[in-house]
């Protein structure tokens, strides 16, 4: 209202996206007369449904696959909808455990073929140590550096590398920012390390809206059960402030044309790019804090390149790459195109002669990749840069009435499809906690707090001692054993 004094909203909820319209969707599911509304920056509900993380789900992920068939969704895997899927039998992904080109001979040729041979069994082995640890019913309490215990386990500097840009893009924290238990319930809120891995490699189980390359049939139905009359479009809120009433603290929104309204509870189910351009007053929380840096990566370019014909086909190649030594994931979006995420090394504002540094980049590794010089002569190149998030710290709530989407426990992650539907429903059972504490069931409340239990798989005992054998822990050993010999031989001599 003009006059700042607008209805009194039971809950506002900032962001139209997946989480904002799930957690509206849970609202509102209760009916209970709660006032809600969502306010959108942008023209069009959905948030940035097109990039690398809200690309697709795996059978794996419970609340997704729950939520496609409540709205009857149908789908189907990627390599049935793709137009060549005879050829595909053929064809081959890169991964980031590819073996060397042929080109040298001799010993040096050998060990490096049981250099990387033993880096990827290294790796494959903990990523299943860490799904058993992951995946239980309770996790141990670790407080030890997530970065220590990389270098405990894993005895090459290239399996190092992998987990590293692994636990980065999937979680948003840099391992030398995680303790042991912090990562592992971030991985169990993603069904698994082996699911994450195969969602970036895009494995067939990927699953994605049958007929259609994107989500938008998602966000159509979701706007339809919270109703369009509970969005505000081209909204961009600017600034949050908490005010004491007679009765209960009061909320003002305010958006950047100076337009206010008052709510008694606010989610902000933004990305935390969005949320630190976002003033909480009187005194807002210490939510973020510069990372310490271990691989050097400042910035994310979502790429999207068009070519005259499938060149990568022709070759013997998916269009699939996950190289973290080339800080590069790329993956087929349409018959002739491709798309992915470039992570670079650049920071701060980027002037157009870098952006053009990095397109020459991309194109420069998809021609080395796929070994085809016509990659670098495109039809269409986009290019979208975002810097990466700095470490985030929030606690679920905020005085009571903020309520934030995204949290310590799980912060990229809610950019996937999957996390962001967990995020809205944690954040609505929340407000309702406040609100209407009398609708909630027990097993809402327990789902909220376990909600990462829906993942649980039991490990036998043998495979708990099989995870626990590293190569790390056998040169150890050896080591040891080697020095005592040594010690014992110098001493008879």
């Amino acid at each position: 209202d003009e006059d700042g004094e607008s209805e009194l909203l039971d809950l506002a909820i900032v962001g139209a996206g997946i989480s904002g319209l799930m957690a509206a969707k849970t609202i509102s599911e209760k009916r209970a007369d709660i006032r809600f509304r969502l306010f959108e920056k942008s023209t069009h509900p959905g948030g940035t449904l097109d990039g690398l993380k809200t690309r697709w789900i795996t059978p794996h992920h419970y609340h997704a696959m729950n939520l496609c068939r409540e709205l009857q969704i149908p789908l189907g895997t990627v390599w049935r909808q793709s137009e060549a899927s005879e050829a595909r039998r053929s064809l081959v992904s890169i991964g980031p455990f590819r073996k060397r080109p042929s080109g040298s001979q001799g010993a040096n040729s050998f060990m490096s073929s049981l250099r990387d041979l033993l880096v990827r069994l290294e790796s494959t082995r903990f990523m299943a140590e860490l799904d058993c640890l992951c995946t239980v019913k309770y996790i141990e309490s670790n407080a030890q550096n997530m970065e220590c215990f990389l270098q405990r386990k894993l005895l090459f500097e290239a399996s190092r590398r992998f987990f590293r840009f692994l636990i980065k893009i999937g979680t948003g924290f840099y391992p030398s920012e995680l303790t042991v238990a912090a990562c592992l319930r971030l991985f169990r809120s993603m069904s698994s390390v082996r699911d994450l891995y195969d969602m970036l490699t895009l494995q067939n189980s990927h699953l994605q809206p049958a007929g259609s390359p994107n989500w938008d049939v998602l966000i159509e139905r979701l706007v339809a059960r919270v109703g369009p009359e509970h969005v505000t479009y081209s909204t961009n809120i600017v600034q949050v402030e908490i005010s004491s009433d007679q009765r209960s603290d009061i909320v003002s929104l305010t958006d950047g044309t100076g337009r206010r309204w008052r709510a008694r509870f606010v989610i902000l189910a933004v990305s935390c790019l969005d949320l630190v351009q976002i003033s909480i007053l009187p005194e807002g929380p210490l939510y973020f804090h510069q990372p310490d840096i271990q691989l050097g990566l400042w910035s994310m370019a979502n790429f999207t390149v068009r070519y005259p014909a499938p060149y990568w086909r022709d070759h013997g190649y998916t269009g699939s790459i996950f190289c973290p030594a080339q800080c590069l994931i790329c993956y087929e979006s349409g018959g002739n195109q491709l798309s992915g995420t470039y992570f670079s090394p650049l920071r701060g504002v980027l002037n157009d002669t870098e952006r053009h540094l990095i397109r020459d980049t991309i194109l420069r590794l998809l021609r080395t990749n796929f070994a085809c010089r016509t990659m670098q002569k495109p039809l269409e190149f986009g290019l979208e840069l975002h810097p990466i998030p700095f470490y985030f710290d929030v606690f679920p709530t905020f005085e009571r009435c903020i309520i934030f989407s995204s949290t310590n426990v799980s912060c990229w992650y809610r950019g996937f499809i999957n996390g962001s539907i967990q995020g809205g429903v944690r954040a609505a059972i929340l407000a309702l906690l406040e609100i209407r504490p009398q609708t909630i069931t027990f097993r809402e409340v327990t789902d909220m707090q376990c909600m990462h239990f829906k993942y649980f798989r039991q490990r036998s005992s043998y495979e708990r001692v099989w995870y626990s054998l590293n190569l790390a822990s056998v040169s150890r050993f050896l080591l040891g054993v080697g020095a005592v010999l040594l010690t014992y031989g110098a001493y008879r001599v």
